[in-house]
């Protein structure tokens, strides 16, 4: 229950959502067979299952689900899995409400408004009334189905706004907080139907106003949906009126930064104690002083008033010269270590307004400097890296273009057809002649030149070493 409550003041603070209505809404009737009551159900929708359209029934009638028998177009009962659309449901149509035969005449004598004829039904315990099945029940079974019995009558009452049968029934022991299978109360029948008087009766008879049902909603969420103001208004009272009986006051509140301090003095036109008073409520590093350039905080100004007369009164007396202020005895009477040189602290002026906006300013520029270096030196970085890297690439395709031209010229070489030097030798152990080796025959026969008929000596000597070349392979592959 506390967590119940817990939540109930949590959602008390939200605003409270108003009811909307499904576009696709339409209205349907609810007959009750017993007391041939009509009904009217404005919010039905082909997407609801015949479950949800029972708790509907239950807050339009009364009566609840668990005494439910709804049927349409046929004597047969609607199945509670089925929806809306699957039973042809048609808007203005009319369904038939049947109750339970073992309540049935307990309806009646309710919705009658006969109160001898109700407390004749079973509705008290001890009770003379029994049935053929209560014939058969044990004595605990038998006061759960008097304590029911009494809860319906209850709910009933509560709906049709009959005080006197409430309060009977409420004196005689039937539950006030007692809820249904969709967990509804007598409260929430009540807020529906907006009976004013039978909600006070309730709450003084200890109903819980924030008491919830399987779908969320409270009585005074219900009594908004239909639009009953005055209900509404007495269930929001009484629920706050509710809380604060429960409501503690707190011992040890924390004081607000105005607080630590007596604001009966002006001090914001001498800044005494004004610097303490900004410190607490002004942000790290912003200015902490008043319109009058008040000292910044840090130290008690009482402390900073004793510090400047002490000064004053040495450096008027004949020993000011030769004598510290530091070295005299303090409050406690206690002196300084000796050898000890203390310097004597020099007050500072504390900065104006205009001073700490221009120093600010200036840790501003000096950011900024600091990042636009930073910023150039990146770039300087990032243009080395592009000039190496283009300069390798220019290396590499120059070589590469060298590699190229030497490959042309050889191709152009008349010597380009010859067998290349150091060919390997034969499987048999015969070896190859070198051909375009540099030897001193070939360097000899390079030097004659050419002969009378126009014949290169040296292209003389690399035919025949081909010849011999060949000769030697013909002799490996006939053998």
């Amino acid at each position: 229950m506390s967590k119940l409550n817990g939540l109930q003041h949590k959602r008390g603070k939200e605003k409270v959502k108003k009811y909307k209505r499904r576009p696709d809404a339409f209205t349907v009737h609810v007959t009750v067979e017993p007391t041939e009551e009509k009904f009217k159900l404005n919010d039905v929708y082909n997407d609801m299952t015949v479950a949800q359209l029972k708790d509907e029934v239950e807050i339009a009638t009364g009566i609840p689900v668990s005494l439910q028998r709804l049927s349409y177009l046929d004597e047969g009962e609607l199945p509670d899995q089925s929806d809306v659309r699957s039973n042809d449901f048609v808007p203005g149509c009319t369904v038939k409400l049947k109750v339970w035969p073992m309540y049935r005449e307990l309806v009646e004598a309710v919705v009658a408004n006969d109160v001898e004829w109700v407390f004749k039904l079973g509705v008290t315990d001890p009770s003379d009334y029994h049935t053929p099945a209560s014939d058969y029940m044990t004595k605990k079974s038998r006061k759960a189905w008097l304590e029911e019995r009494a809860f319906v009558a209850l709910c009933l009452a509560a709906h049709r706004g009959y005080e006197e049968i409430a309060i009977k029934l409420i004196e005689t022991g039937a539950k006030v907080n007692m809820q249904t299978p969709t967990g509804k109360t007598p409260l929430h029948l009540a807020s529906a139907k907006g009976n004013g008087e039978i909600i006070n009766t309730l709450l003084s008879h200890g109903a819980d106003v924030n008491m919830e049902d399987h779908n969320g909603n409270t009585a005074l969420t219900i009594a908004e949906r239909f639009g009953s103001k005055v209900c509404s208004r007495n269930l929001f009272q009484f629920q706050w009126q509710e809380r604060a009986k429960r409501i503690k006051p707190s011992k040890n509140v924390p004081l607000f930064a105005h607080q630590y301090h007596d604001s009966s003095f002006p001090v914001w036109k001498r800044g005494k104690s004004a610097q303490i008073y900004v410190s607490k409520i002004l942000k790290p590093g912003e200015f902490e002083g008043t319109a009058l350039s008040a000292p910044k905080s840090g130290r008690h100004p009482s402390l900073a008033h004793k510090q400047i007369r002490d000064a004053t009164f040495f450096s008027d007396s004949q020993d000011s010269t030769s004598v510290d202020m530091e070295s005299f005895p303090d409050d406690s009477g206690t002196l300084p270590p000796i050898g000890r040189t203390n310097k004597k602290t020099v007050m500072k002026k504390p900065l104006s307004y205009e001073e700490w906006v221009g120093k600010q300013k200036e840790i501003q520029k000096k950011i900024m400097a600091e990042n636009k270096k930073k910023a150039e030196e990146e770039m300087q970085r990032k243009l080395e890296e592009e000039e190496k890297q283009k300069e390798e690439n220019e290396k590499l395709g120059y070589e590469m273009w060298l590699a190229e031209r030497e490959q042309e010229k050889l191709e152009k070489s008349p010597r380009h057809s010859l067998p290349y030097k150091n060919q390997p030798n034969v499987p048999d152990g015969r070896s190859l002649l070198p051909v375009h080796q540099d030897g001193a025959l070939r360097l000899y026969l390079r030097s004659l030149g050419k002969s009378k008929s126009g014949v290169n000596y040296e292209d003389w000597l690399n035919e025949k070493e081909n010849e011999i070349n060949q000769l030697v392979k013909h002799l490996h592959t006939s053998v």
